[in-house]
């Protein structure tokens, strides 16, 4: 049978993995497999567990709704999250048989399961009414507002909320700056707090009543937590401050399970995240930065001594936190940034960015838009494992001997893979081999270009599947987010659909872009549609001076910051056939505010309104909206939080106003990024037709 191209409604055919924990013993890998469903419009996740000796896997779970899976220190239990009664729980599996069974808490559970050292604990993270009891939301509130409002706190299935909209007091009060969240919502006054429950020996015969207790307190919000390998000490990142709304700074807290004191471990110039305790108890990781170049900075891997200051604590000094001279800075060196950050529409979140392996940190550090895998010593000193500029690894998870990572490649959906330095890397999951089987991919190549004397960009080529060298096709461009995003050699659904079309494909990592270092990453700080419109417009150029793209057929897309810059481009070029930008930001002054990250917005715009009012217009669609002659379809989610649904309404507005053609796509209930499987599918198939039509 004749293989044929990718389309939009494949997205229920494919499945996505998420790299899940490996059992102390190295044998086992679980893992998440995440599938959309059609009839029901909704995605489902699943737990698998493979022997990594024969390479078998079965599936560990069928309710559709159980994710972070995380082995227990002894390897014979298995404790993940589920969803399956509503509220987010956790659960623990026997793997040597039997149904899994609840481990119940008040609250609905985030973040993921930490199982303490003796395997009789576990620690979670969950968002809780963290206000005291005399407290009120503002001078003269009336007398029921607390009440009311821890209340409303406490909702946590989505039939609760339904219910609370219905009824008569339903206002809403705010007194904070940070109070909602893409993709979440109006979240209340809550604040992240961390609990540690206790877990039973045995499977029990009957249910449990709660019996976790809470550990951190104060109206601040604390990150998943890691547990010293001793099990006394706890030690996770918060914000502390009276400006944690729109200061980015945070820190690393010590609470001791023994004596229920916390202490302030480490004091840094910026936000640290993602702690983790080394084997032997000496040293912590954590990602980071310094805030040198504010929301641009480069996030770092940071090495962080504690022996000495636990020693120190446990004679009662008091010790002093330790200050950034005190931590070594792994990832400095090489000006480039920690993690993985090759973006991509088809990945399941979650997975490791690092672990520890006896005395050696493994992690993960990205150049030129693809990580690799690097591993370093307590005193910072770095080597290199596997590095593949044409690889996207995403995520990395090992114990004893074994490593696993999960990868992409522009024609090779996402996979888990066991790697061995001798014997190379073996795929896992094929989660998608069966499917895949049919599916013919265009080929790519990663092309590099001078955007100016000094400057390379790099970029990617996905051809189209009945290409002939020599003849041009239609291009297609596309733009990625952030604006300090990078695409690399991961696979784009977006790319391959448009590649079965007859498309040629480019996208590109301008001057913006992460994982070129520092100074790269920041140049179009306060100035955007600048050095990265030159950039990407060059691209452009040289796709067409390799023959490969129709001058005449010229089309672009973007999300977020991209949707931004293809509002951008069709105010400064004529040169597009159509255009289609995507959770836009197109007026920098009105749009302040409406976001959740505020203080990303100051720094990347180039201030607040009542400084430079004049400044953030000329830097905005908006402001040449009376320029554009290309016909343009505006994509938002009604419930967009980052890029508020209102930046393409302004923009639409004033092209219909000035007789442009123009489209605008809403997407209710919708927040930045497009959720339900049938909002994901109708966008390809929209920017397929639309993009046909102007195609001729």
């Amino acid at each position: 049978m004749a293989k044929r191209g990718l389309q939009p409604s494949d997205l229920y055919n494919i499945k996505c993995v998420g790299s899940g924990d490996i059992s102390p013993d190295g044998k086992f890998l679980a893992y998440v497999v995440q599938r959309l469903d059609e009839k029901q419009d909704k995605s489902f996740t699943d737990i698998y567990l493979c022997d990594l000796e024969t390479l078998e896997t079965r599936r560990l779970t069928s309710s559709g709704k159980d994710s972070s899976p995380r082995f227990s220190p002894d390897g014979k239990r298995l404790a993940f999250l589920s969803s399956r009664k509503e509220k987010s729980q956790i659960y623990i599996l026997d793997l040597a048989g039997g149904e899994a069974w609840q481990l119940p808490t008040e609250e609905s559970v985030g973040g993921e399961p930490i199982w303490f050292p003796d395997g009789q604990h576990i620690a979670y993270t969950a968002n809780v009414f963290s206000h005291p009891e005399d407290w009120q939301p503002y001078p003269g509130a009336p007398a029921y507002d607390r009440e009311r409002l821890e209340a409303i706190a406490k909702r946590d299935s989505s039939k609760e909320k339904e219910e609370d909209k219905a009824k008569q007091n339903n206002v809403i009060v705010i007194t904070r700056l940070s109070y909602r969240r893409d993709g979440v919502g109006y979240f209340g006054d809550k604040a992240r707090q961390v609990f540690v429950t206790p877990v039973p020996e045995t499977t029990p015969s009957e249910d449990l009543k709660p019996a976790g207790w809470q550990v951190t307190s104060g109206n601040y919000n604390h990150g998943v937590p890691a547990i010293s390998p001793c099990g006394r000490y706890l030690v996770t990142n918060v914000r502390r401050s009276e400006t944690a709304d729109y200061d980015q700074k945070s820190d690393l807290w010590l609470w001791d399970l023994e004596t229920k004191e916390f202490y302030w471990l480490y004091d840094g110039p910026g936000p640290v995240w993602e702690p983790l305790w080394s084997p032997d108890g000496r040293t912590i990781a954590f990602a980071g930065h310094d805030r040198s170049h504010d929301v641009s900075t480069t996030t770092d891997l940071w090495l962080l001594l504690v022996d000495e200051w636990l020693e120190r604590l446990a004679k009662g000094e008091g010790p002093e936190p330790l200050q950034k001279a005190q931590a070594i800075n792994v990832t400095r060196p090489f000006d480039r940034p920690f993690g993985a950050h090759a973006g991509a529409e088809l990945r399941y979140r979650g997975g490791y960015q690092m672990f520890w392996q006896g005395s050696h940190l493994y992690f993960l550090m990205s150049n030129r838009g693809a990580a690799g895998i690097y591993r370093t010593d307590a005193t910072g000193q770095v080597t290199p494992v596997l590095v593949d500029e044409h690889l996207a690894i995403t995520s990395i998870v090992g114990a004893g001997d074994t490593l696993v990572y999960s990868a992409s490649q522009p024609n090779k959906l996402e996979e888990l893979y066991l790697y061995d330095g001798e014997r190379g890397a073996q795929a896992i999951s094929k989660v998608n081999e069966r499917f895949m089987e049919d599916i013919e991919l265009g080929n790519w190549e990663r092309i590099t270009y001078e955007s100016e004397p000094g400057v390379n960009i790099d970029g990617w080529i996905v051809y189209p599947l009945d290409y002939e060298a020599g003849k041009r096709y239609p291009l297609l461009l596309l733009i990625h987010g952030g604006p300090h995003g990078a695409y690399g050699p991961a696979f784009l659904f977006s790319a391959q659909i448009f590649a079965a079309q007859g498309y040629v494909v480019l996208y590109t990592n301008p001057r913006g872009s992460t994982t070129y270092g520092q100074e790269f990453t920041c140049a179009i700080d306060q100035n955007w549609g600048d050095v990265d419109y030159l950039d990407i417009m060059r691209g452009v150029d040289e796709v067409i001076e390799r023959g490969l793209a129709d001058p005449e057929r010229m089309f672009v897309h973007g999300w977020s910051f991209g949707g931004y810059m293809t509002c951008w481009i069709v105010t400064q070029t004529n040169r597009f056939r159509a255009a289609c930008g995507g959770a836009n930001v197109t007026n920098m002054l009105s749009g302040y505010g409406t976001s959740d990250i505020i203080w990303a917005d100051e720094y990347e715009y180039g201030g607040q309104p009542w400084e430079d009012y004049v400044h953030l217009i000329e830097h905005s669609p908006i402001g040449h909206v009376h320029k554009v002659e290309t016909p343009i379809m505006l994509m938002h989610g009604e419930d967009d939080l980052r890029c508020h649904v209102a930046q393409s309404e302004e923009f639409y507005a004033s092209l219909k106003r000035l007789g442009k053609e123009a489209v605008m796509i809403r997407y209710p209930g919708e927040y930045h990024g497009l959720r339900r499987p049938l909002h994901r599918v109708d966008r390809y198939e929209r920017l397929l037709a639309y993009f046909g039509y102007y195609q001729g």
